[in-house]
C-alpha cells in the first residue's frame, strides 16, 4: 500500500482544506498534485478522523489498511467502504467519520474505492466524494 497526499494550496504556501483540485475550489488556488503510485486509489478514513489517498495493489494491501480481513459495505451504486470483518470481536475503536457515511456503525480504519459493477472490480474512488468528504470535515 503507498500513501499519497492529495494537497491544494494558497499562492502564500498555506494548506487549503476547502479543496483538492483548482478545478472545484472557489478560491482560485493552486493544485500541486501527488505522484501516482500503481494500484486502485482509494480513501483511506482512520478511526482519529484523519483522511489519505491510499494505492492498493493486491487484497493483501487492503488488509493491512483496515488489520485483518476484509468485508464490504455498499455505499451506492459505485463505492464501496472497505472494513475489517473481525472489529468489533478485537475491539477496535469506533470510527466515527465513516460510520456517518455508512450509516451504521463501523469500527476501525477503512477505505472508501469505487467499484465497477460490471467487472465486479474495485476501481479508484472518484474525486467527488473524496471532496464532499473534505468539506464534511472543514465546514
Amino acid at each position: 500500500m503507498t500513501i499519497t497526499t492529495w494537497i491544494a494550496t494558497h499562492s502564500d504556501g498555506t494548506t487549503c482544506t476547502v479543496a483538492t483540485t483548482t478545478a472545484n475550489c472557489s478560491h482560485n488556488h493552486t493544485y500541486t498534485a501527488p505522484t501516482e503510485a500503481p494500484g486502485t486509489k482509494g480513501l483511506l478514513i482512520t478511526t482519529a478522523g484523519e483522511l489519505a489517498i491510499a494505492a492498493f495493489a493486491e487484497l493483501e494491501d487492503y488488509q493491512r489498511a483496515v488489520g485483518g480481513y476484509i468485508e464490504t459495505v455498499s455505499l451506492d451504486d459505485r463505492h464501496d467502504l472497505i472494513a475489517t470483518e473481525e472489529g468489533l470481536i478485537q475491539r477496535l475503536p469506533m470510527n466515527l467519520l465513516a460510520s456517518a457515511i455508512a450509516k451504521r456503525p463501523l469500527v476501525g480504519d477503512v477505505v472508501i474505492v469505487g467499484f465497477d459493477d460490471a467487472s465486479g472490480d474495485f476501481v479508484d474512488v472518484d474525486d467527488s466524494i473524496v471532496d464532499s468528504i473534505r468539506r464534511t470535515l472543514s465546514a
